[in-house]
């Protein structure tokens, strides 16, 4: 019996690996004359924008009944913006999702300092 290389099958292994569709469906290159997409999002006039990121998270919605499944796969897409009150330094996260029908943040997180807030038992 023939007992085969690691040096052999690493190679066939990643060529068959190569071959496997994606899970998410991966979106065509953008053409030189596709227009571009603009969007407005809303921020309070008093907050100064210190880094923005964007993101984008794909999901798959499953749905089953009586051994028959199906399965639809979506990219979320989202904004992340860290910004400080001018006025009071105060921090915030404003997180914004679907920026095509959403103009404001989903989320606004308040980074507020707290005493001994990494001290055990807090």
């Amino acid at each position: 019996m023939r007992r085969w290389s690691p040096l052999v099958l690493t190679p066939i292994i990643a060529a068959a690996s190569a071959c496997i569709r994606p899970p998410f469906p991966v979106p065509e290159p953008v053409s030189p004359v596709t227009s571009v997409q603009y969007y407005d999002l809303d921020i309070p006039s008093d907050f100064e924008i210190k880094t923005v990121d964007f993101g984008a998270t794909p999901f798959t919605y499953v749905n089953g009944f009586n051994g028959n499944t199906s399965s639809t796969t979506s990219v979320e897409t989202f904004v992340k913006v860290y910004a400080v009150q001018r006025q009071t330094g105060e921090q915030f996260m404003l997180v914004y999702e679907d920026i095509a029908r959403h103009k404001r943040p989903t989320q606004v997180i308040h980074f507020r300092p707290v005493l001994d807030a990494m001290s055990p038992g807090t």
